[in-house]
């Protein structure tokens, strides 16, 4: 008997969109990412990723998140690992988080638990709320 369930999706080619409403401008472009799950266990893939975003409402700040080759993986949504480059750059509240970040350095808490990063990887955990 199977016991657990398994996902995957790919795509292999760019993506990219700009979008404002509601106090919240956005501009993103990704190339090759991909999603595969098993059981609890989560991965996700990103080749390149750009985005650039403005908030002001329901939230306030300015993000610019770069990144390039990043490997992640998850437990359900308790705790999660990501290796790859990134410069993520803002501060600011967004989604639910107070996040800051310069070159790669920062963290958010929130909505989404804590998360600290690196240029070159980073950690997260839930919240218990």
């Amino acid at each position: 008997k199977q016991w657990y369930q398994r996902r995957v999706a790919i795509t292999a080619g760019n993506d990219g969109f700009a979008t404002a409403q509601d106090g919240n401008a956005i501009a993103s472009y990704g190339l090759g990412q991909g999603h595969s799950s098993v059981g609890p266990a989560n991965f996700k893939t990103k080749l390149v990723q750009l985005n650039a975003q403005a908030v002001c409402g329901p939230g306030f700040g300015a993000f610019v998140d770069a990144n390039v080759a990043d490997l992640g993986v998850s437990l359900g949504n308790v705790v999660g690992a990501h290796v790859g480059v990134n410069a993520n750059t803002g501060a600011g509240v967004r989604n639910g988080n107070v996040e800051a970040h310069l070159l790669g350095f920062g963290g958010k808490i929130g909505a989404d638990g804590v998360e600290i990063n690196t240029p070159i990887g980073g950690v997260s955990a839930c919240s218990v709320m």
